[in-house]
């Protein structure tokens, strides 16, 4: 009976070793895989981050380059207009819609 017994204490010793080795491998498994989707979640955030600043800095630039682009335009029709040109000669000139152009002269 006594080797019985002993046989009886290896196999719980063993499927408590199995079990806690498969326990310590669903921790690290869970580790891992926490890890991973933590880093997937930092380069999504950063992605959105990077976007969201070229987003920001090519608005930025756009209004600048069509502020320009209007001052040019209303200096080219005050120029024609001062040297006595219809608002449909000066629309035809400087490349815009005679309504634009009877805007800017107020």
């Amino acid at each position: 009976m006594a080797g019985k017994d002993e046989y009886i204490r290896e196999a719980e010793t063993y499927d408590t070793l199995v079990q806690m080795t498969d326990e310590k491998k669903q921790m690290e498994y869970e580790a891992r895989e926490k890890a991973l989707r933590d880093y997937q979640s930092q380069m999504l955030s950063a992605e959105n981050a990077g976007f969201k600043k070229g987003e920001q800095s090519g608005f930025e630039k756009g209004e600048r380059s069509g502020y320009q682009n209007g001052l040019k335009k209303a200096k080219c029709v005050f120029q024609l207009n001062a040297q006595g040109k219809t608002a449909a000669e000066i629309a035809e000139i400087c490349q815009m819609p005679e309504q634009e152009v009877l805007d800017v002269l107020g």
